[in-house]
């Protein structure tokens, strides 16, 4: 009888000898691995190796937390007006637009125009309705004070300004804009353009023209200083103009267009901006970094190096 109680218990004994070794074997294998390491410093070694492989992919000063204050900075900003948001002031591009604000690291911002499914209704709005009013309309807003201030690259305006005179000057409307011009330069020259048969047109042209050609170096003895004066003036009104048109069609396409896209990327001392309309080359534009601080509340870590 006690042989054949021995021989059931020896299996039990074996099995619990085995679980009672495992740990004595992880315990002693790591006691090795200590040993080892404290006398190599493998690890550390390998680690620090890695390190330095990988240094130079890693952002600098702590970027991805300065973004993310950006981003909680700009919806405290954002939210901070929700309390004092007159529903029934809303402008219409609000209430058929989301209007969002994204940072992506500390400098790079990107805002966004998104049709809303159903225009809001603010016949008893809720609070999420009214935040989100309030983020949009922030957004909204801000996104005007950007577009109405950004300077666009002038030599591509200033070449359609010249197209422009080139055009007026073969049509002869160019010589009654510079009868006007002399005259407010307070310029005897400025009869010359008033009452102009064929041939006088056609030899003012020929003077002219040249002044009118991208990278003009003419220097016509023939032309007065007074005449290249309001003649430079002219293309300048011109460029100016043209700059307002584009500034005014993208203030129009950020109240109307879905789609709409401003990406911000801080450069050296003035940020890089892009005007992305659905199915159009992107309008570059710049704006001074004060600006874009001021206006997304971004803080000096954000806008200074």
């Amino acid at each position: 009888m006690s042989t054949t109680r021995s021989q059931r218990l020896k299996p039990w004994l074996a099995r619990l000898a085995l679980l009672a070794l495992a740990p004595a074997l992880a315990l002693v294998l790591g006691a090795c691995m200590l040993v080892l390491e404290y006398r190599t410093h493998y690890a550390a070694r390998y680690i620090g190796a890695y390190l330095l492989r990988h240094n130079a992919d890693r952002q600098p000063r702590g970027a991805l937390w300065q973004g993310i204050l950006a981003s909680r900075r700009a919806r405290l900003a954002l939210a901070d007006s929700s309390a004092d948001l007159a529903p029934q002031s809303a402008p219409d591009p609000v209430l058929q637009h989301r209007y969002s604000l994204q940072h992506h690291g500390p400098h790079a911002v990107l805002l966004r125009v998104q049709r809303r499914q159903q225009p809001l209704q603010l016949d008893g709005p809720t609070p999420e309705v009214l935040r989100e009013l309030a983020r949009s309309l922030q957004v909204y807003e801000r996104g005007r004070a950007l577009l109405a201030r950004a300077e666009l690259p002038a030599d591509p305006l200033y070449i359609h300004a010249l197209i422009g005179a080139q055009i007026a000057l073969e049509d002869g409307a160019l010589f009654t804009q510079l009868h006007r011009r002399l005259l407010a330069l307070d310029a005897v020259e400025a009869w010359t353009f008033l009452r102009m048969d064929t041939a006088e047109k056609a030899y003012w042209r020929t003077l002219l023209d040249p002044y009118l050609q991208a990278a003009s170096t003419a220097a016509d003895l023939e032309v007065a200083p007074v005449v290249r004066q309001a003649l430079g003036e002219i293309v300048q009104s011109r460029q100016d103009s043209l700059r307002r048109d584009e500034i005014d069609r993208l203030l129009r396409s950020w109240d109307t267009v879905s789609g709409f896209e401003i990406r911000l990327n801080r450069g050296a001392d003035q940020f890089a901006g892009y005007a992305l309309l659905p199915g159009e080359l992107p309008t570059a534009f710049s704006l001074p970094t004060p600006l874009v601080a001021e206006q997304l509340k971004l803080g000096d870590t954000e806008v200074g190096r």
